[in-house]
C-alpha cells in the first residue's frame, strides 16, 4: 500500500509519497508535502483539483476470480507454462515469471472528489534457452490479460520453446535492413513514441519528437494508434491517478498525429481540457509527467507468413531488451535485439543470426510501415497494469541497426 498527499498553497504545489500508513506516516508525508509546496514556483495557470461534478466514470471489465487467485493458483498457472515448453524443448533452461492479482486506487481531494478503480491483471512471460551452445540461443514469449483464466500459458510456453533457434546464429553486418518486427518489439517502439511524443510535459518544455508534427502525416494511413483504459482488450482502469475519468483518446488516426495528453497541470500550460492520463507522482513515473499508459495499435490483415514472404530480404526480430532514449526531440532509440532474430532471403526464414544494436527512431519505424499484422497480443510492461500495449506485427522498410554482437 502507498499514499501521496498533494498540496496547492497558493498555486504552489507540493506532493510527497510514503508507504508507511500509519498515523505518523500518513502526518510525515503530509509535513512534507506542505514543505515542498512552500518553496516550490508557482503555478499561475493551475485549473485546481478536479472536481465531483467533471465526467463520471462508469465500470470496466474486471475478474473477481483473478482477484481471489491464491499463491497456490499462480504457481499451478506457472507450471502450466513451464511444461509447455519443456514439452517442446526438451532439456533446455526454463525460466520465468508469473504475476496475478488487482490493484485498487481511491482518488480523495478537497472540492468533494471522491473515486475508484479496482484493476485485475494477470502477467507472464518465459525464457527458454540452451546455455550450452555456442553462441548460446534462447527463445521468449509473454502475455496478458485482466482475466487468468484467459492468459493462455500453453500458448506462451510453446511459442517462447518453438522460437528457440535449431541451428547456431550466425553474424549479419549492421547497416538499414526491411525488418518485421513481432509485437513484442512494437510494443516497445509505440511505448517509447506516447512518452516522446504523446506527453504533455515533452510539448510544454519543448523537447517532443512530435511539436512541429501535430496534425501531420506521420505514418501510412494504415496506422491507427489510440489510447483507451476502458478497452477489455487492456487491463482496465476507469480513472486516473488525479481521479478523472479514463476515455478513448486518438494518439494517431490514419497516419496523423493527434495532440499530447495531459493532467491537471499540464492542462492549466496548455489551455486545454484534462484528458486522463495523469500517472503515479513518484520516479519514474512522475518525471515523464502525463502519458498514454494503455496503447493499442490497430491490426492489418497480414498473417506472419505473408509478413515473410513479402520480404525479399532482411531480419525477423521477436523482442527488443535494454531499450533508451538517444535523442527524445527526434525520437531517436537504442537498443537490443533478444531471444530470437533471423534472416530473411527471398521470402523465407533461411538462419538465425546474431544480435544487433539498433539505434532509430521511433517516427521512421511507423513512417516505414509497409504491412500490419492481423494478430494482436497484450503486453503490460511494469507487471502490474500500469502501462500495457496491445499491437500486431510489423514489417517496415528500414530499420537501422548500428553494431552486432558475439552472441
Amino acid at each position: 500500500m502507498s499514499l501521496s498527499y498533494r498540496v496547492a498553497d497558493e498555486n504552489r504545489l507540493g506532493t510527497a509519497t510514503t508507504v508507511d500508513t500509519s498515523p505518523a506516516g500518513i502526518d510525515a508525508v503530509v509535513r512534507a508535502a506542505r514543505s515542498l509546496a512552500r518553496v516550490a514556483p508557482k503555478e499561475p495557470k493551475f485549473p485546481g483539483f478536479p472536481t465531483e461534478a467533471a465526467p463520471r466514470p462508469g465500470t470496466v471489465a474486471f475478474s473477481a476470480s483473478t482477484a481471489q487467485t491464491s499463491p497456490e493458483d499462480a504457481t499451478r498457472i506457472a507450471e502450466r507454462i513451464l511444461a509447455a515448453a519443456e514439452e517442446r524443448a526438451p532439456g533446455a533452461r526454463i525460466a520465468g515469471v508469473v504475476n496475478v492479482g488487482t490493484e485498487h486506487r481511491r482518488v480523495v481531494n478537497s472540492t468533494g472528489l471522491d473515486r475508484s478503480t479496482t484493476t485485475s491483471a494477470s502477467q507472464a512471460s518465459v525464457l527458454v534457452d540452451r546455455p550450452e551452445r555456442d553462441p548460446p540461443v534462447s527463445g521468449w514469449s509473454e502475455g496478458a490479460h485482466y482475466d487468468s483464466a484467459r492468459l493462455a500459458p500453453e500458448t506462451i510456453g510453446r511459442e517462447a520453446a518453438e522460437r528457440v533457434a535449431t541451428t547456431a546464429p550466425v553474424a549479419v553486418a549492421p547497416g538499414a535492413y526491411r525488418v518485421i518486427l513481432r509485437d513484442s518489439a512494437v510494443a516497445s517502439v509505440i511505448e517509447f513514441l506516447a512518452a516522446l511524443g504523446f506527453g504533455a510535459n515533452g510539448e510544454v518544455e519543448g523537447w517532443s519528437c512530435l511539436r512541429k508534427l501535430r496534425s501531420q502525416r506521420i505514418a501510412p494511413g494504415s496506422i491507427d494508434l489510440i489510447d483507451d483504459a476502458r478497452s477489455p482488450r487492456t487491463l482496465p482502469s476507469a480513472i486516473d491517478y488525479e481521479g478523472v475519468a479514463t476515455r478513448k483518446t486518438p494518439l494517431v488516426e490514419r497516419g496523423i498525429a493527434r495532440p499530447a495528453v495531459t493532467d491537471s497541470v499540464t492542462s492549466g500550460r496548455l489551455g486545454r481540457p484534462r484528458t486522463g492520463h495523469a500517472v503515479p507522482p513518484e520516479s519514474p513515473s512522475g518525471e515523464w509527467g502525463p502519458v498514454p499508459t494503455h496503447l493499442a495499435l490497430a491490426p492489418g490483415d497480414a498473417s506472419e507468413e505473408e509478413l515473410v514472404r513479402s520480404t525479399r530480404r532482411g531480419l525477423l526480430v521477436t523482442r527488443f531488451h535494454y531499450v533508451r532514449v538517444v535523442d527524445p526531440g527526434r525520437g531517436i532509440i537504442t537498443g537490443m535485439t533478444r531471444d530470437g532474430t533471423y534472416r530473411i532471403e527471398k521470402g523465407e526464414i533461411v538462419e538465425p543470426v546474431r544480435n544487433l544494436r539498433f539505434t532509430e527512431s521511433v517516427l521512421t519505424t511507423l513512417r516505414g510501415a509497409e504491412l500490419v499484422g492481423r494478430a494482436t497480443r497484450l503486453h503490460n510492461s511494469d507487471g502490474r497494469g500500469g502501462f500495457t500495449s496491445t499491437c500486431p506485427a510489423i514489417l517496415t522498410k528500414s530499420f537501422r541497426f548500428t553494431s552486432a554482437t558475439l552472441f
